[in-house]
């Protein structure tokens, strides 16, 4: 009989990781979650091991980072530390707003449960050869691996396969290690998982996440926060359960810390004195930490990162920013068709005689 407690979460952490897996952490006992949550460990330090080590709820399970170009690439660990039941997988970027028990329910109901990525189409028929497919992969959903929960009895094959594929691939650098985007592995485990579901998988075994669910990072811009101290946000309209993170730099460096919500949970996830792991303030890096300086150097980072118009739209109560980066998204695009109508087309380049006797060679 299913239960509350037939889950578990996993997650993949390097050092430089450590704020967004504690935000993470922290933020799924915040909602209410009491399952356990085993982090793969890729290279983390031994302070931060120590300081995971004070939750409980925490197992940390060792991986090897000299096999891989990027950690994403052990995202399928649970197969090796024998997943039973319902398997979470979950990124260490992502920030939970809420209980994540329905979406849990729709693994229950047999279905593994993620979200459509937001380029959807992603596919190459290199992969049947990359992964070694028994078939062709078809044309379907692309969807995102930074969450997919499925049930190990439904499915008892999916973490195993996944993983194989994952280690086929473990040479290849990502795109966060500078392989171009249209590579056919440089979304590494996402890649793999598609992979494998487009060819060896039916159709109807994904269960698509509701899509208003999950807020990337390029429309944090557009959350409202409500309350920073119990996570209530709005998008559209909407109460999402997952902020994701994705891409670099990450919010908790300096290069991607950006004044909006997802910063603003991060901070109150990391430094609040209700929250379960407790980092200790010389742990986190300047753009995070407590005190007058840090609150310098974070207005200088918000201000280099968002520039000057977003920087100080975001100060505004929250209804009234995001109305106002609607308007002015609104004028921008209107200003762009009013250059493209009216700007001159470009006159046609002459070539010169030494230029055309060459390309006739």
């Amino acid at each position: 009989m299913a239960t509350d407690n037939d889950f578990c979460f996993y997650t993949i952490s390097n050092a430089p990781y450590f704020p967004g897996l504690v935000a993470l952490i922290n933020s799924l006992i915040l909602a209410g979650h009491t399952q356990p949550i085993r982090v793969g460990d890729c290279g983390l330090t031994p302070a931060q091991r120590d300081v995971l080590r004070t939750c409980r709820q925490v197992e940390l399970f060792p991986l090897d980072p000299g096999k891989i170009k990027n950690p994403g690439q052990y995202k399928a660990f649970a197969h090796i530390a024998n997943a039973s039941g319902i398997a979470v997988i979950i990124d260490s970027d992502m920030i939970v707003t809420g209980s994540l028990n329905p979406l849990v329910a729709q693994a229950r109901r047999g279905g593994i449960c993620a979200f459509a990525n937001p380029i959807d189409d992603r596919w190459y028929a290199q992969w049947e050869d990359i992964f070694a497919l028994p078939h062709p992969p078809r044309r379907q959903t692309y969807i995102c691996s930074g969450f997919v929960a499925f049930s190990t009895d439904v499915w008892p094959n999916l973490l195993e396969r996944w993983w194989r594929a994952c280690e086929a691939i473990h040479s290849h650098p990502t795109y966060q290690e500078g392989s171009e985007w249209d590579s056919p592995t440089a979304q590494s485990d996402q890649d793999a998982l598609n992979a494998i579901l487009m060819s060896e998988y039916e159709v109807d075994a994904i269960s698509l996440a509701p899509v208003e669910k999950q807020v990337y990072r390029w429309d944090f811009r557009f959350l409202e926060t409500r309350d920073r101290h119990t996570l209530d946000c709005r998008f559209q309209g909407q109460a999402p359960l997952i902020l994701h993170a994705a891409l670099t730099s990450k919010p908790w460096e300096e290069r991607g810390a950006s004044n909006d919500t997802y910063f603003v949970f991060m901070r109150r996830l990391l430094l609040g004195p209700d929250v379960a792991i407790k980092v200790p303030p010389r742990m986190l890096a300047s753009v995070i930490a407590p005190g007058i300086w840090p609150w310098v150097r974070r207005q200088s980072c918000f201000l280099k990162n968002m520039g000057i118009m977003e920087f100080c739209l975001s100060y505004l109560p929250p209804a009234t920013c995001i109305r106002s980066r609607y308007v002015k998204d609104r004028l921008r695009e209107i200003y762009l068709r009013v250059r493209g109508k009216y700007a001159h087309p470009p006159s046609a380049t002459r070539l010169l005689p030494e230029i055309q006797a060459s390309d006739q060679v």
